[in-house]
């Protein structure tokens, strides 16, 4: 049970970093903002951008455990699109 909420928050966090990222990148390209907060912005942005790959490297990792063969070689499947199963 732990590992379904610890699974929740994670994802949570994810899509909340996700998101504040996205809306950091609107205000800079809005260029309305000072200076100073332009760079505020920017440090943050860097600073989630961070954040995020370590997620998904973890994920990575996590995922190449998961499919490894028998002989314990990476066992690489192509990943097919649920838009593109219905079309079939």
């Amino acid at each position: 049970m732990t590992d379904k909420r610890e699974k929740k928050v994670d994802e949570a966090r994810f899509e909340e970093a996700m998101a504040e990222l996205e809306e950091v990148v609107r205000k800079l390209e809005t260029g309305d903002i000072a200076l100073e907060e332009s760079l505020r912005c920017f440090e943050r942005g860097v600073s989630l951008v961070r954040q995020l790959h370590t997620r998904l490297d973890g994920v990575q990792a996590r995922i190449e455990e998961l499919t490894r063969g028998a002989g314990q070689e990476l066992v690489l499947r192509p990943f097919e699109d649920d838009e593109e199963d219905e079309e079939r």
